[in-house]
């Protein structure tokens, strides 16, 4: 399971694995904590008695959601394959959570207070301007980034835990010189390749099916054939939007979400940062001195303070993230200033500004028609939650849909022809999504004719449905499908003649005929790529293939399947073969190896701990198919 989550969406991996048991802020710092509600929902993620219920997942979700448009505007659409994206991580991060904290409860971890207490104490953006910690500084970034307290005590802890079970097992692998000197060789090298494109798309048909051969389909693939069972469903839907339509909210209430998640409404100034840290002045003040006299920022960096590109740019920051002691000087500063040396806890700092990004406001107005939403929409939740369990209990009563619609005030509506694709021959309008859900299709195909469902949760509200007809699945006459049966032929025909002009292709080429050669005798077209090493591509290949032809000697064939597309490749020309690699490249070999070994000792851990744990994950109600 674990495997299958990584591959799909590896990009989401969270930085924080564990969750410990709640620490109160008050045993650290003597102000009070936080309580979260117990959870109403089922849980959809379990590994042994650790649970994450649905409404947790969904408040996660919706916090993963608010992140991606605090990062990219309250104008981004977040599309299905985004949402599925988001989804996938979520569900990793917070299996890999659930494991570690199974794993560090088994070994008995602990972090204790002392070690929480000494590390918050250090941050850096928690310390004022004379270098000693600042509660209010403290609950200020808390605030700007929209973390509790508790919540940034219980993710540190995780940090720790994590650090001690996988990142240091995993960290810094040593890879032996002679196997990064030949990996640098390899890469080094580059090909070029000739190749031939057989689309049967593209392949010529010249003749019609026979009668016999659309009987002889009709037989064969007769599965293919079947109407699927089709439903009848009456159903009472009760619409969490029209509930929050009618919720009254007052002005305080929105003032004090507003102030409360000031972060969702405001994007502060930030700028884009380059800096060297160094131990002694000497070395601050020698580095600075190469600056005035012209030399590049990255490479006084690298020679003088020994830092890497990616340690020296910081990227785009706010005011609040940087050390107390260059923060207002650097965000009053013009772009292609150089400040410093300035001392800190941390050592003497030399900072450059390269760009500025201006902060915005979300209109008071916009702002408060988003509030007033949200808030309605929760209460809204709340309310329908209540009734549905009255619904419940009224359905365990023996109450008819009739009786229920009667008392909700509701129209009983019919859909028509439901199948279990979420298809159907006719329905109000307005419900597509609703009856389009795997909630409703499961629930319609889960009940007898004239049963009364239980209460369903869909995204849109709840839902009682009755089923009213059956018509079960029958076999379609051959007449009505003759047409459907004309195009699966055509496609197979066309594929098995692709296929041998494939096989005459590589049988000549295999004979040591030259590839320009045997496309012209097929009357195929010969590409040519450009130069290639093993991280480049052509005709949309993956890397894995692009290795297998990297693995072939001069000259020799190599089919390949991309799609329905069949692509015949030879090497033509090996270039670099005996070349030495440059220290760049070199380099760049070692971190990515050094990078992917981390990695796959990483994941293999976490795999190896969820292999003595009970895990599941209910993908249906967390919003993905099962």
């Amino acid at each position: 399971m674990i495997d299958k989550l990584a591959k799909a969406q590896k990009s989401w991996m969270a930085k924080l694995v564990l969750i410990l048991t709640a620490l109160s802020f008050m045993s650290l710092f003597g102000v009070s904590g936080y309580l979260t509600g117990a959870a109403r929902n089922k849980p959809v993620i379990k590994v042994d008695e650790i649970k994450i219920s649905q409404q947790q997942f969904a408040q996660l979700f919706e916090q993963e959601q608010q992140m991606a448009r605090n990062l990219f505007g309250d104008s981004i659409q977040i599309n299905d394959e985004m949402r599925n994206a988001m989804l996938q991580g979520l569900v990793q991060r917070e299996l890999t959570n659930a494991i570690i904290e199974r794993t560090a409860e088994k070994l008995n971890v602990h972090i204790s207070d002392d070690l929480v207490r000494k590390i918050i104490y250090s941050q850096a953006e928690f310390l004022d301007a004379n270098g000693n910690f600042s509660l209010d500084r403290l609950r200020m970034v808390l605030s700007a980034s929209g973390w509790t307290e508790q919540r940034y005590i219980d993710a540190l802890k995780k940090d720790i835990v994590k650090q001690q079970l996988i990142q240091n097992p995993s960290a810094n692998m040593n890879v032996p010189d002679v196997l990064l000197n030949k990996l640098a060789e390899v890469e080094n090298m580059r090909r070029v390749f000739k190749y031939i494109v057989v689309d049967p798309a593209k392949v010529k048909v010249d003749r019609k099916i026979s009668p016999e051969e659309i009987e002889q389909y009709y037989a064969d693939f007769s599965t293919n054939f079947i109407e699927p069972e089709k439903r009848d469903v009456s159903f009472i839907v009760l619409s969490v939007d029209e509930m929050a339509q009618n919720m009254v909210l007052d002005d305080a209430e929105i003032e004090a979400y507003y102030a409360e998640n000031i972060e969702q409404f405001e994007v502060p100034e930030t700028r884009k940062i380059m800096q060297m840290a160094f131990d002694t002045k000497e070395d601050a003040d020698k580095a600075l001195a190469q600056l005035n006299e012209g030399k590049d920022f990255y490479k006084v960096a690298q020679e003088v303070a020994g830092q890497t590109k990616e340690a020296t740019d910081l990227g785009y920051v706010a005011k609040d993230m940087l050390i107390a002691d260059m923060a207002d000087d650097m965000f009053a500063a013009k772009s292609g200033d150089v400040l410093g040396p300035v001392k800190s806890d941390l050592g003497w700092h030399i900072m450059k500004l390269t760009d500025i990004k201006a902060g915005s406001k979300m209109d008071k107005a916009k702002a408060r028609k988003k509030i007033t939403d949200i808030l309605k929409k929760e209460r809204a939740y709340d309310e329908a939650y209540t009734v549905a369990a009255e619904i419940e209990d009224k359905i365990g009563g023996g109450a008819s849909l009739d009786d229920i619609a009667k008392e909700m005030k509701s129209k009983v509506m019919v859909v028509k022809g439901l199948g279990e694709d979420g298809n159907y021959a006719s329905a109000p309008k307005g419900y597509d999504k609703t009856l389009k859900s795997s909630e409703f299709v499961d629930t319609a195909f889960s009940y007898n004719v004239n049963e009364v469902s239980q209460i369903v949760e869909t995204d849109d509200g709840f839902v009682i449905a009755r089923v009213d007809k059956v018509a079960d699945a029958h076999p379609l006459p051959v007449e009505a499908v003759s047409g459907e049966i004309e195009k699966m032929w055509e496609i197979n025909e066309r594929s098995a003649i692709a296929q041998e002009i494939v096989n005459d292709v590589m049988h000549d080429l295999e004979n040591g005929d030259k590839i320009n050669e045997v496309a012209q005798r097929f009357g195929l077209n010969v590409k040519t790529t450009k130069p290639l090493n093993r991280g480049g591509s052509f005709e949309g290949l993956s890397q894995s293939a692009m290795i297998e032809l990297f693995q072939e000697s001069l000259g020799e064939p190599k089919l390949i399947t991309q799609g329905d597309e069949k692509i015949i490749a030879v090497t033509d020309k090996i270039i670099g073969k005996n070349e030495k690699p440059d220290e760049e490249l070199a380099f760049g070999v070692e971190r990515r190896v050094k990078i992917d070994l981390s990695q796959d000792v990483a994941a293999a851990l976490v795999n190896s701990f969820g292999e003595d744990y009970d895990v599941r994950v209910k993908y249906r109600l967390i919003g993905l198919a099962d």
